[in-house]
């Protein structure tokens, strides 16, 4: 693990006391020469750098700088909301490639996705070279688990494990592993939205996940350590058809206290 090192310039501290108010971990303080952290625990958060006025604070061990943020840039609530809705779990993918550049911004979707703790546990194994290979392992394994596990799942004794059933022939999968699994379903749901973003289709694999999890051999190729938990798999690809229209859902189940 990096070490992250918290430093202040001292210089330009003036004591506005922000970043003392905004510290989850009440690591900060303020002195008469400014505000001082006291060695304690951090989460490394990175509040203190973000909402400081005068940029006093850093924190050492990270790829990337803090960007600025744009106060002109919002999103539109009703498109965003019309993105949610108009997604689908895409099945039919065109044989046309997904560029790295689109693969990086959904990676960077799931990077900034918040975790528990500032854990930031996820990690990602992209699979290009050898989906075949572990699509052929996972199948194999599936159709030899499919009676067992339709004694309880009843519609498992109606699907057909066919050769390209779990990535339906798409360019791109990622495997999304977690030591925590809400930290990795969220950083997934984030990935998808931005799939949708860029124009391309996904679809939740959980056959695929479930095959990692039972298979050492998937486990081995794919290099998920045993603390890891393989939380899902996103198959990403452009879309071979357009939905027209939103599905419909239940009403939400709102209680109010």
């Amino acid at each position: 693990m990096q070490e992250h090192i918290i430093s202040i310039d001292q210089s330009l501290c003036n004591r506005c006391g922000m970043c003392v108010k905004d510290c989850p971990d009440n690591v900060l303080a303020l002195s008469d020469s400014g505000a001082e952290y006291n060695g304690r625990y951090c989460v490394r958060c990175g509040h203190c750098v973000a909402i400081c006025p005068q940029n006093a604070f850093s924190i050492s061990g990270f790829v990337d700088s803090p960007e600025e943020i744009r106060t002109d840039i919002k999103v539109d609530p009703e498109i965003l909301l019309a993105q949610i809705k108009g997604r689908r779990s895409m099945r039919q993918f065109t044989d046309k490639d997904v560029p790295p550049e689109m693969i990086s911004r959904i990676i960077e979707a799931g990077r900034y996705t918040p975790t528990g703790g500032n854990k930031q546990g996820v990690s990602y194994i992209i699979i290009r070279e050898n989906k075949d290979e572990c699509e052929k392992i996972a199948i194999s394994l599936l159709r030899k688990i499919k009676p067992l596990f339709a004694l309880s799942r009843p519609y498992m004794k109606y699907i057909e494990f066919g050769d390209h059933f779990l990535f339906k022939g798409a360019p791109v999968v990622i495997l999304i592993k977690s030591i925590n699994m809400l930290d990795g379903a969220l950083a997934a749901s984030t990935m998808e939205l931005m799939a949708q973003t860029l124009g391309l289709g996904a679809l939740y694999s959980g056959f695929f996940t479930l095959a990692v999890r039972r298979s050492r051999k998937l486990r081995k190729l794919l290099s998920v350590a045993s603390k890891e938990k393989a939380v899902t798999t996103l198959v990403i690809g452009h879309p071979a058809v357009r939905y027209q229209r939103t599905a419909q859902r239940e009403s939400a189940n709102v209680i109010e206290r």
